[in-house]
């Protein structure tokens, strides 16, 4: 859900894990980006949704993560992290049928009060009240429908607390990751 922590976390675990290829990429973000590309043909979709925390189509989502994979993705990138991705059963499903299945999914849970105060402290627009709320709402409607969708098809999905914050809540995340996922030398 929106302030629980997705973008810390997976921003510590892109530098924690850079040297074995991890990358880290914010999907509001990449999507920023697109809009301001010169000639992009989702330019005015994206302007129109994303301030309002509306969901963006999933051919929109998918066409513009595909465009970033084929043109940027670092040559020796070896794990994807998206932050915010998929947060609709129908982004799920084009990401199955355009890319491939997801090796893991990490579906953060956070408690309210920790999810409410972690937002106000970020004073960013997207979390002002109003939108932080539609915000949720979308997660309740359409995200979490999306994960069920993810583990009805076989895909690896673990939930993880993320109501701890820092380097505590980013120990707490590792090591409830670390056995099953992640192989150091």
């Amino acid at each position: 859900p929106p302030g629980a922590g997705k973008t810390y976390l997976c921003n510590r675990f892109a530098q924690e894990f850079s040297a074995d290829g991890a990358v880290h990429v914010i999907m509001s973000d990449l999507l920023r980006e697109e809009a301001k590309r010169p000639g992009s043909p989702w330019a005015k979709e994206i302007n129109q949704k994303l301030p309002t925390g509306e969901l963006m189509s999933g051919g929109l989502t998918l066409s513009v993560l595909l465009r970033y994979i084929q043109e940027d993705f670092p040559a020796d990138g070896k794990l994807l992290l998206l932050d915010g991705f998929p947060r609709s059963i129908e982004q799920a499903k084009e990401f199955d049928e355009m890319v491939g299945k997801a090796q893991k999914t990490i579906s953060l849970r956070c408690s309210e009060n920790v999810r409410k105060a972690r937002l106000s402290a970020r004073g960013r627009d997207d979390d002002a009240h109003e939108i932080a709320e539609s915000r949720f709402h979308s997660y309740l409607n359409e995200t979490v429908p999306a994960i069920d969708h993810l583990k009805d098809h076989e895909h690896q999905v673990m939930a993880v607390s993320s109501d701890q914050s820092g380097d505590e809540g980013f120990d707490n995340f590792i090591m409830a990751i670390q056995n099953s996922w992640i192989t150091r030398a």
